[in-house]
């Protein structure tokens, strides 16, 4: 995780106190986002007046500051101020701002309008100014967060800046690669030779996020902006191993994803309250369909003798897809779950016996390429729903729609399911979770 350079440690004091959260709800953390920027002149003027009020870096006495090295730290104040203006303002109610503050090399994901330096200059500015308060990494465990404090919203009231002054610069990656780095035993983006396939893969996405950019998405009734850029992250088995694109590569981005189910009900499209529609057991079906096995009727995770502990038997029988030698235990969670005279052997031992097309496939570490089929699927029935003016967010193997747009995207779901795979695949409702009275 990142962390503060060492000689810059106990740099930071709590001067002054963050914007507080309701003690009902969650805090959530707002994940940097190099992108934003002001695209009028309120947060413009805002910025301007943030960074004078900011000590000037450190300059070698008899040289005048360099005008790139102004214009780098101007576009960083102003990153940062968009960003805290979307923790204030945005009705996802954030409490924080995760910042990355260790220094790391340029690659394609990067803006390099400013390096993490500058950044990181900035901050400690802000924070001596009184415009943010900083809670330190903890190795491993969470990163640098940032909290705007009453200095800073009385400045954004002054101005009368809003989420909509807020706008993206054009380039963002879209189509990212993970690889495993041993050494730091986490993954991380790497670079890679664009081709023919990743040229189609971005062009979905920009497709995908230009729809998304213009739709009317609200939480709570208030605009949902900026809605977020979504993104599809690869997996590639090392640094430096061969790699293509045909593993995992789910959606992310979307600030909708990460809502307790509890709070979707609060979304809308248009005006509209939304349904939540999904592939039913994706996973499964996805393995038969590698097999060639039209799969049976009925709910694929209905193992006999389980009746009753759907949820906690789901993630177990996906997890025999992601592993290369033979699983001799439930996870911690499932054994807590399951009827105690359940072993790994017995669900494993049951699910063959129901699913016996599919057991060449376990242990066979074949679940990120069912990933990336999945991921396929959504991607075009997401393209589909978009071209015939219907905006859809996606929810990895389903997608929340405006309740009149129901039967359309479901039929469009079970059509696109038998274009990619020769199957169709079902598609059911699910409940919308809703807290008591209302």
């Amino acid at each position: 995780m990142d962390q503060l350079p060492a000689n810059n440690k106990g740099r930071f004091r709590a001067n002054a106190e963050p914007i507080p959260v309701p003690s009902s709800e969650s805090p959530r953390v707002l994940h940097w986002d190099e992108w934003l920027f002001g695209d009028a002149g309120r947060i413009a003027a805002l910025a301007e007046e943030v960074a004078s009020l900011l000590l000037p870096p450190a300059v070698t006495p008899g040289r005048a500051p360099r005008s790139d090295a102004a214009q780098r730290r101007r576009l960083a104040v102003e990153t940062l101020v968009a960003n805290l203006i979307v923790v204030i303002q945005s009705p996802m109610r954030y409490a924080s701002l995760a910042v990355p503050m260790a220094s790391t090399k340029g690659s394609r994901y990067d803006r390099r309008a400013f390096s993490r330096e500058v950044l990181r200059a900035c901050v400690m500015a802000m924070h001596e100014a009184g415009f943010l308060t900083v809670t330190e990494a903890i190795f491993r465990q969470q990163r640098t967060t940032v909290s705007p404090t009453e200095s800073f919203r009385l400045l954004v009231q002054k101005h009368g800046v809003t989420l909509g002054d807020i706008g993206r610069v054009l380039g963002c990656e879209t189509i990212e690669l993970w690889a495993a780095v041993p050494k730091h035993q986490r993954k991380e983006r790497i670079e890679y030779r664009d081709t023919q396939e990743t040229e189609r893969l971005r062009a979905a996405m920009e497709t995908i996020n230009t729809h998304l950019s213009s739709a009317d998405i609200r939480y709570g009734g208030q605009p949902l902006h900026p809605v977020g850029h979504l993104v599809r992250k690869f997996r590639a088995g090392g640094v430096g191993e061969p790699h293509g694109f045909n593993l995992h590569g789910r959606l992310y981005g979307g600030v909708w994803e990460t809502l307790p189910k509890s709070q979707r009900h609060l979304l809308t499209i248009d005006g509209e309250e939304l349904c939540d529609l999904d592939f039913s057991a994706m996973f499964v079906r996805l393995a038969y369909c590698r097999q060639g096995v039209q799969p049976p009727a009925g709910d694929l995770y209905a193992i006999p003798g389980l009746a009753g502990f759907r949820t906690a038997l789901k993630p177990v029988v996906n997890s025999l897809f992601f592993r290369q030698k033979e699983a001799t235990r439930l996870p911690a969670e499932a054994r807590e779950a399951l009827p105690g005279d359940w072993t790994m052997g017995r669900v494993k031992a049951a699910v063959a016996a129901l699913h016996p097309a599919i057991v060449p496939l376990f242990d066979t570490n074949v679940g990120m390429e069912l990933f990336a089929a999945e991921a396929e699927i959504l991607v075009a029935v997401l393209l589909a729903l978009f071209a015939a003016g219907i905006t859809a967010l996606n929810m990895h193997d389903g997608i929340l729609v405006a309740q009149s747009k129901r039967k359309y995207a479901m039929e469009t779901m079970r059509r696109v399911s038998f274009e990619k795979t020769g199957f169709v695949f079902e598609v059911s409702e699910k409940s919308v979770i809703r807290p008591l009275g209302e």
